[in-house]
């Protein structure tokens, strides 16, 4: 019995011994800077933020390539553009981009013939488009792609618009919609990171296509505004890509991938100001 003293002394040395060393420790740490554990926690809750922002905006463009896509491949439509366009049976048409318009909120829905070149929208017959004036469609048909979207601004009524084209792979249809974009504006205007620093989107080239300021938006670039290597970082398809500005650490700058369409959205802040999200 005498034999287990000793024992019983030493483990309550030792319990004793290594609190000291973890009070000792843990005392220690505190004392260390806490910068850079806090910076990658805020930097990390930004990424988090814009990736939720290019989610929210790449569930609306899905849905409206998809309402687009139905439109240039409609049966119905394409039963009427077969037999030659008869202006009686244009109703059928006028009926399907109409009943879109409403349905789903747009400014417009639109259906154009590739082989004529003859243009309608919800409203009505418009014209044959002309190489000379209506060189966005040219364009389009020469790259091949099905897809193509763009963002309009107009100044003078202050608004901006979202248009969605869709071309059938294997056919004459050739389908649009536009659906105003200031929703996602003013998304970006209400943001939490709106606060800390700029927001923006960008194309899948680096040209920025939305921006609270209207003389920038459609006439400035990534590039032009920091350089072709950061640009190029920035534009990498991935989800998200953050990268601090070479002549100035202390600028942060993240862009989350729109998926749905090839664009970002950028976050442009000090780091200073990135951290205050904490």
């Amino acid at each position: 019995m005498l034999k287990q003293t000793p024992h019983k002394s030493t483990i309550s040395s030792v319990i004793i011994f290594l609190s000291i060393i973890l009070q000792s420790y843990s005392a220690l740490a505190l004392q260390k800077p806490l910068e850079q554990p806090v910076l990658e926690a805020t930097e990390l809750d930004s990424t988090l933020s814009l990736q939720n922002i290019a989610l929210k905006i790449d569930k609306r463009i899905a849905n409206m390539k998809i309402l687009a896509n139905t439109i240039a491949n409609d049966t119905h439509i394409h039963q009427w553009v077969d037999a030659g366009h008869p202006e009686v049976q244009e109703k059928i048409l006028l009926e399907k981009l109409a009943y879109v318009v409403g349905e789903y909120e747009l400014t417009s829905a639109s259906f154009a013939d590739t082989q004529s070149n003859k243009y309608w929208n919800h409203e009505g017959f418009l014209r044959v488009l002309d190489p000379k004036i209506d060189t966005w469609y040219f364009n389009y048909l020469a790259s091949n792609q099905q897809d193509l979207i763009s963002v309009y601004h107009d100044k003078n009524k202050h608004r901006v618009d979202l248009y969605v084209n869709y071309r059938q792979e294997n056919g004459l249809g050739l389908s649009g919609i536009a659906t105003s974009f200031d929703g996602v504006v003013s998304m970006l205007s209400n943001s939490e990171l709106n606060q800390f620093g700029e927001l923006f989107i960008v194309d899948s080239l680096g040209k920025i296509q939305v921006h609270n300021d209207p003389d920038i938006a459609g006439s400035s670039s990534l590039e032009a505004k920091f350089g072709s290597d950061i640009a190029t970082v920035l534009l990498r398809k991935q989800t998200v890509n953050q990268i601090r500005h070479e002549q100035d650490k202390n600028v942060y700058l993240a862009s989350a991938l729109i998926p749905s369409m090839s664009w970002f959205v950028l976050f442009q802040s000090k780091i200073n100001h990135v951290d205050q999200l904490q």
